[in-house]
């Protein structure tokens, strides 16, 4: 339910492997019994004046307005509120906590809320995600010392703990793999002798894939060089291009050398074929990652997929149901426009 949310918290706020515990914790503080659960914690953002904007986080949607830093410290700043809380456990930068937050917190009362209302129980494993973030939230702050604990296990607690949380954030993805239930798209880059995974039943057949050994990640940003020059129309740096192929909205997504960020107007650029997606909902959207031909080919195929999940992120924050979605490894993913640049790319296509 929420591994392309801490995917993409994790790569834009540099949370690291911190961005389950994160959720976990987010998770406990949202739902705690003892401060009202859901709607309490709810609450607080309409006594500081956010109730318009807590009503479009309710069901999930593009319809979600954001929330900013300045209003987060508001309501879960004071001392011993969920961003010091978050900071002190976690031993992470407090503008990063604020930020991954605030893009977390419209998806996540989102997935909460379906049809727009507080359920009155929550499925088994939000609540077993909650109870490690309870675990994570009553931990001493990371680096405090009590008396003998100074020398000895005190100071390792929370970690241990945070690896407790870890393991049971694992096992539920996991058992949410088995079920069909999470990205089951073919990795752009396996281990060897590992074999490509076809896809889930229902989501269109991906094209044929070679097994490639796994890339460092200091390996994959190395892994492309700066393009010279580009062909006439195509971008020459990140951009979000939208097309109609067969009357049907389409898109191309251009990255930078070496990264996998979605540029700023992915929102806007999307639309139209966010709202087409929405209007056929027996369409989905196949998503395929394309890169340069310079550098580490095993490198390069991973930063496809990387950039691929990126693009898939996107759309399900824009509103579009993870299930909706598709990654499709293509057959020859590497250098296939004119220029470097043109080659660096996501195509998105509506699969019926």
């Amino acid at each position: 339910m929420f591994e392309v949310l801490i995917r993409e918290a994790a790569a834009r706020f540099g949370l690291g492997d911190k961005a389950l515990p994160l959720v976990q914790m987010l998770l406990a503080y949202m739902t705690n019994k003892e401060t009202g659960g859901l709607a309490g914690f709810l609450e607080k953002f309409k006594a500081a004046g956010l109730g318009p904007v807590i009503q479009s986080w309710l069901g999930g949607g593009p319809a979600a307005q954001p929330v900013s830093n300045s209003q987060l410290e508001t309501v879960l700043g004071s001392s011993g509120g969920l961003l010091s809380l978050v900071t002190s456990r976690l031993s992470l930068p407090r503008d990063n906590v604020t930020g991954a937050l605030g893009y977390l917190l419209p998806a996540v009362v989102g997935k909460l809320t379906p049809g727009g209302s507080i359920p009155s129980s929550l499925p088994p494993e939000i609540t077993s995600l909650a109870a490690a973030g309870q675990g994570l939230l009553a931990a001493p702050a990371a680096g405090s010392v009590e008396g003998a604990a100074a020398g000895g296990i005190g100071k390792w607690l929370p970690w241990i703990i945070v690896a407790v949380a870890a393991l049971v954030g694992l096992s539920y993805c996991g058992k949410n793999r088995t079920a069909g239930t999470t990205d089951t798209t073919p990795p752009a880059a396996s281990a060897p002798a590992a074999s490509e995974p076809a896809p889930s039943a229902g989501f269109g057949p991906a094209a044929p894939a070679a097994s490639e050994p796994a890339a460092s990640a200091s390996e994959v940003l190395g892994s492309e060089a700066p393009a010279a020059g580009t062909a006439a129309g195509e971008p020459i740096g990140p951009a979000v291009v939208g097309l109609v192929a067969d009357g049907v909205p389409a898109l191309k997504v251009y990255f930078d050398t070496g990264k996998t960020d979605v540029p700023a107007e992915f929102a806007a650029k999307s639309a139209e074929l966010v709202v087409y997606l929405k209007a056929n909902t027996d369409a989905k959207a196949a998503i395929s990652g394309f890169n340069d031909p310079t550098g580490d080919a095993a490198a390069n195929a991973e930063l496809s997929k990387k950039r691929a999940q990126a693009v898939q992120a996107a759309l399900v924050a824009e509103g579009i149901s993870e299930d909706r979605t598709v990654l499709e490894k293509p057959a020859e993913a590497s250098g296939t426009a004119a220029t470097n640049a043109a080659s660096r790319r996501v195509e998105v296509v509506v699969r019926k």
